[in-house]
């Protein structure tokens, strides 16, 4: 059902007694170890304890097809290189993936899925509010994986899919196309006291890339059905729901509609696909597609050369974007906050008193 990559940084250890083994495809390719200087520290000492995460890759195969033509990463891949970065270093990062978008086949049964310490949901180029195949079995995974009290995380798509499995209506948002940076994006006091944004800014700016959003009219009156609690954490003046943390039935999702996984190169990228351009230009962020070039060449720039002040100025881009550790804060808030400190609970429970 999954393919898988480890980091090959540390000796493998056994699965945990309480998880049993899964069947799995071969993985389609290695994936490389976060660092040799991580492997050599790890090499002589305690064996590292795996941290077992599945990326839901949320793109179908036609989009992840676009994505790679037009230069882009996937995202799954994306978020692998950034999850490798921050798995804490007493740890052996286990990556698998999963494509529901792509088959039946690929939507996983809730005893599956308990043998995962965390679920990573991507992106996507879907539409949240359709009725197809394609979206309902992620919402119909999504909701497997709160039955299952498994920490989820999401960006963009994630968000919207941590809505929907709990009933919370999306919408196409009526202002267009949020894209590029997401400027203004302010904690509300929900958010002032979650663990996702702890170290962040009250205010800050973050790399978007949506057209979808939750309904104004839920986050103007957020009442969920029984069973399930969400609290919005965070929004700006464009999209009302930046931030949302989701809980049923034992399991809690926490996610944001921006993008903290994506660098300013990546979002240039995205930006130039002939559907975002031309959206862009139409609703008039920009007067041209000549400008909307210029503007993404610059932030490419920008990527490749942080130190250069005068871009930073011109572009009016600040460190909560430019700085990876600062800009990716709340998938590492949500590894510390949520995934180890339930992954320690359950380990206690398996050893007993």
């Amino acid at each position: 059902l999954f393919s898988v990559r480890y980091l090959p940084t540390r000796p493998p250890m056994p699965p945990r007694a309480r998880r049993p083994p899964l069947s799995i495809r071969l993985p389609r390719r290695a994936f490389s170890a976060r660092s040799s200087a991580a492997a050599a520290t790890t090499a002589t000492s305690t064996p590292a304890t795996p941290l077992r995460l599945l990326i839901v890759e949320a793109y179908d195969r036609a989009g992840r097809e676009r994505l790679t033509s037009a230069g882009c990463t996937t995202a799954s891949d994306t978020f692998a290189a950034l999850l490798s970065r921050i798995c804490p270093e007493d740890h052996e990062l286990r990556l698998s993936y999963c494509h529901p978008a792509d088959s039946v086949h690929e939507l996983a049964e809730v005893g599956e899925l308990s043998r995962f310490d965390g679920v990573v949901w991507t992106g996507s180029s879907l539409t949240i509010h359709e009725d197809k195949p394609e979206v309902t079995r992620q919402i119909e995974l999504a909701r497997r994986c709160f039955q299952a009290a498994v920490p989820q995380y999401g960006s963009c798509w994630g968000l919207q899919i941590s809505a929907a499995a709990a009933g919370i209506p999306c919408e196409p948002n009526p202002r267009g196309r949020e894209h590029g940076i997401a400027r203004g994006i302010a904690l509300t006091r929900s958010g002032r006291r979650h663990p996702m944004f702890d170290g962040c800014l009250q205010t800050f700016d973050g790399c978007a890339a949506h057209t979808d959003h939750v309904a104004a009219s839920w986050a103007a009156a957020p009442v969920c059905r029984p069973g399930v609690e969400a609290e919005v954490l965070a929004s700006n003046d464009f999209t009302p729901v930046q931030g949302l943390a989701v809980r049923i039935d034992g399991g809690e999702f926490w996610s944001v509609q921006y993008h903290p996984e994506l660098d300013l190169g990546e979002i240039a990228r995205l930006m130039r696909m002939p559907a975002s351009r031309s959206l862009l230009v139409e609703q008039g962020e920009y007067s041209s597609e000549e400008e909307l070039l210029r503007y993404s060449r610059d932030l490419e720039a920008l990527a490749a050369d942080p130190s250069n002040l005068e871009l930073r100025r011109r572009l009016a881009v600040g460190d909560d974007v430019i700085d990876p550790a600062r800009r990716a804060r709340e998938i590492a808030n949500w590894l510390q906050h949520l995934v180890l400190p339930q992954r320690r609970r359950d380990l206690d429970h398996v050893r007993g008193p």
